[in-house]
């Protein structure tokens, strides 16, 4: 298939797309996509196009499964020549900040500043709607594949080469809000695998476990030391780095820590190898209705369990972690909790977690830090 033939397709399959987004059903989770870009300084029709863009291919602030997602696992009418490039779509799309390299007919050179790899990418539109964009500058838009191209999904927002500041700030913006866009590189990937890693050996080293717990004081004053511990030892393998080092109470900050966690005397500090820190507030009584299960679910130790349960916040490798420790009484306490009595943890935990933990699948794929590119330090920080 040549490359017209293929853009056509790209074109009409968003377009089925884009309908299936903006149907009665889906207003309210429409309006509140608007609300999240309204902020990111664009022109309304373009904040509309991007709010769909969001709601076809990210979770949204509730966790519930982006609308292509839903397309796919409601719609059996879709061809599967169809179904293969919305799969694709699904997987591989990448939104980014770019800078132009080229521009040739409809195609674009661009180079992501946020994950930092090269996309030669086609406007399914044709040559006369990008003809504005300029050779130096930067655009922000979404990417998806088809065939062996990428193609522009969605709207474009246009900067001049003189607007590269705020386009870095546009760029870690994005970053801050969506973290995992640097894992389009395969090579972030084993970064962040190597970073989160290296401060794993540190908390080991540090706490002798990969979990401490105390009071939300404790808690808080353990966390600055492994912060601190962390600096050190990259200033040990990296002498340079100690321009880069920033103090642990500038990092976390005492109003950083919510009040349920810094006045808690139940708080649990977790290190996992590859997603990193957890802050945990009961972590104390949700091990206690492992370690003892509750007698039914009105136990307040049941609604402790089913709380963990169900927040999102709550990684679910934590769950999988206590079911390995008290593999006696799991199934118990989860019978209890979720007045469930043919529940057992080995056929029905996974399950459980996938319903209630939006990231379940994600965390245990993608490390939980993001190694920000060096043109975006200095505002990935100064938004911290």
């Amino acid at each position: 298939m040549g490359i017209d033939e293929l853009l056509d397709r790209a074109g009409n399959l968003k377009e089925a797309l884009v309908d299936y987004a903006c149907s009665p059903g889906f207003a309210r989770r429409l309006s509140q996509a608007l609300s999240d870009f309204s902020g990111l300084g664009s022109a309304a029709h373009d904040q509309w196009a991007e709010a769909v863009e969001s709601l076809l291919y990210d979770p949204d602030q509730d966790g519930r499964e982006p609308l292509l997602d839903r397309y796919l696992r409601t719609n059996k009418t879709i061809a599967p020549e169809e179904r293969l490039v919305y799969e694709s779509w699904r997987e591989r799309n990448v939104i980014g900040v770019f800078r132009v390299d080229a521009r040739k007919g409809a195609r674009l050179s661009l180079h992501n500043l946020i994950d930092e790899m090269d996309y030669p990418a086609y406007a399914t539109v044709g040559a006369e709607a990008i003809s504005v964009v300029q050779r130096g500058g930067y655009v922000m838009t979404r990417l998806v594949p088809i065939g062996d191209i990428w193609t522009i999904s969605g709207t474009i927002r246009l900067f001049g080469p003189r607007d590269l500041p705020g386009v870095q700030t546009l760029a870690a913006s994005l970053l801050k809000r969506f973290p995992t866009l640097v894992f389009n590189n395969p090579a972030k990937v084993e970064q962040g695998r190597r970073i989160v890693g290296e401060h794993h050996t540190t908390f080991l080293n540090l706490f002798d476990a990969h979990m401490v717990s105390g009071t939300g004081s404790d808690i808080i004053a353990a966390y600055r030391g492994f912060l601190n511990a962390c600096s050190e030892a990259s200033v040990a393998a990296n002498p340079k780095a100690s321009a880069l080092v920033t103090a642990a109470e500038q990092i976390a900050p005492d109003d950083s820590f919510p009040p349920d966690l810094a006045e808690s005397d139940d708080v649990a500090l977790y290190h996992h190898p590859l997603m990193g820190v957890s802050f945990l507030v009961c972590y104390g009584q949700v091990e206690a209705a492992y370690r003892t299960p509750p007698a039914n679910a009105e136990d307040p130790a049941a609604e402790v369990l089913r709380g963990y349960v169900e927040d999102k916040t709550v990684p679910g490798y934590v769950l999988e972690d206590l079911a390995a420790k008290y593999p006696d009484t799991v199934d118990a306490a989860y019978r209890a909790a979720l007045s469930s009595p043919g529940f057992r943890w080995e056929h029905d935990g996974v399950a459980l977690l996938r319903l209630h933990k939006p990231n379940f699948t994600r965390d245990k794929e993608l490390p939980g830090v993001t190694p920000v590119p060096s043109s975006l330090i200095d505002e990935y920080r100064r938004l911290s």
